[in-house]
């Protein structure tokens, strides 16, 4: 049942800030606040848990924000004055109007052009009207998902503007990228969004190049991972595009806040050379110079599978892309609001859909994919066992997790499946809480704020499982498609109100700590 966009979800840290905002949502973040098991399957590290020892899950405590350096502000030679020239006053005036008259969309406009360099050197009439060239656009765009699929460098440089040699070598890259990537189907699909909102995310360098002759288009990338996706999944794409020598080509990449999610986000848009493994379960990327340590990538992420499918064995592919490429940029994308806590996350479970969410009044679920933040790939083999069985939870309840579902249910949930198989002693329940006070269920607003809401959370999940049964904890998650409220879901799969369902937590919890 696809159901509307799940709440924004983020990592809790330390020293957080809150989720930010926006229409589509943001990551589910795997993190546990460790607990001491006796299990000799437990995911703690050696030693157990304390000063200097990893969280599992990724939470890092005391992360260091970055500082700011003082701009070394000074006096500088202003540069001489231009000699007044009727030449350039005309240009601007063009320039402005034409702005407008794009804008209006009329028929044609005059565009001040650079002709071999980056200064305008004549003025062009350019036929702006959709039918004209936006059809240009939509040409360049099948001429680039046709250049994929026929593996076709030539064909796809074809449409890119030479005049950078950056943005040139960026984008051969993210061809042989996409390249290696094992799509089913892929399509670049101009998206309807109005120039002026579009016009936030030109980068001004690309303006001062192109001046009025230059737009950036949303394109939505449908695609299926071939083995991997029943569904169509879109991301998106913020493509600019320059008119140079009478034609529109590809000249950059949109920029700045409130991107959509995803976007500079995707496996292809790594700076480096990618390299693919798979299984029947698992396609994972990583980057090149990491092939080796694929196969036991694949072999811990089938372990994590496993465990998920042993709670939830239907209702979700049971197939999952993975991202572990050696590129920051990859995994920042997604904490654009929250920069400061990358370095306390260890991977993330993204909700996509069959629509770009920003961009769609009401899209579809269609997968979840999971990305790592590539400082973590070398941390010990039990800690990225349970981050991975953690977000693949994730993406196992991606299809019944909505804007109600409460995140001490996401959260705690998956901390049940990762941790299900631990068996839990007093002192590291007391250790884990460090003297938390267990009242009533974390407020969604308030629930990163605090790490140990995670431990509560897991603890909840676990109370209703061992009292009510696990199936009944399912039904519990589910009910929120429908319901709200904890009272009301709580009445109706537990049978008691959620101040009764409150009590039993807090005894559970006062037990197992004893």
């Amino acid at each position: 049942m696809a159901g509307p966009a799940a709440p924004p979800m983020v990592m809790p840290s330390v020293n957080p800030m809150g989720p930010g905002p926006g229409v589509a949502p943001a990551p589910y973040g795997a993190v546990a606040v460790p607990v001491q098991f006796a299990a000799p399957t437990a995911t703690m590290p050696p030693g157990g848990w304390g000063p200097g020892a990893p969280w599992p899950g990724g939470a890092r405590p005391g992360g260091g924000g970055w500082v700011p350096q003082p701009y070394p502000w000074g006096v500088q030679q202003l540069p001489p004055q231009p000699r007044r020239s009727y030449f350039w006053a005309v240009l601007t005036t063009l320039l402005v109007v034409s702005m407008l008259l794009a804008l209006a969309g009329v028929a044609g406009t005059a565009w001040v052009l650079r002709s071999g360099g980056d200064s305008p050197t004549a003025v062009t009439w350019v036929d702006v009207r959709p039918e004209v060239g936006l059809k240009a656009i939509d040409e360049v765009l099948a001429r680039h998902a046709d250049a994929v699929k026929r593996k076709s460098v030539d064909a796809w440089m074809a449409d890119v503007d030479q005049v950078d040699p950056g943005f040139v070598k960026r984008q051969r890259q993210e061809f042989e990228n996409l390249t290696k990537v094992p799509f089913a189907e892929l399509q670049f699909e101009r998206t309807n969004i109005s120039a002026p909102k579009m016009a936030a995310f030109l980068p001004s360098q690309l303006f001062d190049r192109y001046h009025a002759a230059v737009r950036v288009i949303a394109v939505t990338v449908r695609h299926r991972v071939e083995g991997v996706d029943t569904k169509v999944v879109a991301t998106p794409w913020l493509a600019v595009f320059g008119y140079v020598g009478g034609r529109w080509v590809i000249a950059g990449d949109g920029a700045g806040k409130d991107m959509p999610t995803g976007a500079e986000g995707q496996p292809w848009d790594a700076d480096g050379a990618i390299t693919v493994v798979r299984d029947d379960r698992v396609v994972a990327v990583l980057s090149a110079e990491d092939a080796d340590g694929g196969q036991k990538l694949l072999q811990l992420a089938e372990a994590g599978l496993r465990q998920v499918a042993e709670v939830r064995p239907t209702g979700w592919d049971g197939k999952v892309l993975l991202t572990a490429v050696n590129d920051k940029q990859i995994f920042d994308t997604y904490f654009a609001e929250s920069p400061d806590r990358v370095a306390e996350v260890a991977a993330i479970a993204v909700p996509y859909y069959g629509a770009v969410a920003e961009w769609s009044a009401r899209p579809s679920y269609a997968t979840t994919r999971v990305v790592f933040n590539p400082t973590e790939l070398s941390a010990p083999t039990a800690e990225l066992q349970h981050d991975l069985t953690h977000e693949f939870t994730h993406a196992a309840m991606g299809p019944v997790t909505g804007p109600y579902t409460p995140r001490w249910v996401v959260e705690g949930f998956a901390e049940y499946v990762a941790y299900k198989d631990g068996k839990y002693n007093a002192a590291g329940i007391r250790a884990a809480l460090g003297g938390m006070t267990i009242g009533t269920f974390p407020d969604d607003k308030q629930f990163y704020e605090e790490p140990r809401n995670y431990i509560s959370g897991w603890l909840a999940c676990r109370m209703i499982a061992e009292t009510y049964g696990q199936d009944k904890l399912i039904a519990f998650y589910e009910a929120f498609m429908r319901m709200s409220e904890v009272e009301s879901v709580s009445r109706e799969v537990l049978g008691v109100g959620q101040t009764q369902l409150e009590q039993q937590w807090r005894d559970f919890v006062a037990q197992a700590g004893k």
